[in-house]
């Protein structure tokens, strides 16, 4: 009879959620595995057993934002306008990521260690973020409102391209620790009509032939 597993995928989700918050309290640097194992209540054997290192587990929180992304993106409630939705995907989904767990978001699109980019475990979740996406961009597409010139990679990648450089533009206007503040003084009021002024421009563009 083989030996009981003793740390199990209960135990990894929960170091990952321990992890990505002591991220948003300080920021990736606060990261260690002493850190990550004292604040869940565990063994520095389990962080290493389950992850090997502790670039393992930053590998891992790559995942998690992912899988994040897609579960914020994939969950919102459809409605009779798919142009709305999709914008809203993106200011829910995207920005909504983005702004409540800042550090996460750069690790998972900014930091993550291309290693990392080379695991199926990492690469399936960040397909599934697009999926998600792409979803939405279909029901655009069913209502007739993306010229045939357009491929849905083409929008999906415009979409989240831009969503990307949104949250990376509204990081960089707060202050440390979330950001470097190096919009201060310039950025907008308003973050959040900015996102949807910016993405409805972009989704109405697809309407457009090339």
């Amino acid at each position: 009879m083989g030996r009981p597993k003793i740390h199990d995928d209960a135990t990894a989700e929960h170091l990952l959620t321990v992890a990505a918050d002591l991220m948003y309290a300080e920021g990736q640097s606060a990261l260690s595995v002493r850190r990550v194992a004292d604040a869940a209540h565990t063994s520095h054997r389990a962080v290493y057993a389950l992850f090997g290192s502790m670039q393992g587990l930053l590998d891992a929180l790559a995942t998690f934002g992912y899988r994040d992304l897609a579960t914020r993106v994939g969950e919102l409630t459809p409605t009779d306008d798919p142009v709305a939705d999709l914008v809203r995907a993106g200011v829910v989904g995207f920005r909504g990521f983005a702004t409540s767990r800042p550090a996460l978001f750069r690790l998972t699109f900014d930091e993550i260690s291309p290693a990392a980019l080379q695991q199926d475990r990492v690469v399936e979740a960040a397909i599934a973020s697009y999926d998600a996406l792409a979803a939405w961009v279909g029901r655009v597409r069913d209502a007739g409102l993306i010229h045939s010139s357009r491929t849905d990679a083409d929008c999906i990648f415009a979409f989240h391209a831009t969503c990307q450089g949104l949250a990376g533009c509204e990081l960089a206007a707060q202050p440390p620790p979330a950001g470097p503040g190096f919009w201060r003084g310039v950025a907008p009021r308003d973050f959040d009509a900015v996102w949807r002024d910016t993405l409805r421009s972009v989704v109405d563009g697809f309407a457009v032939a090339r």
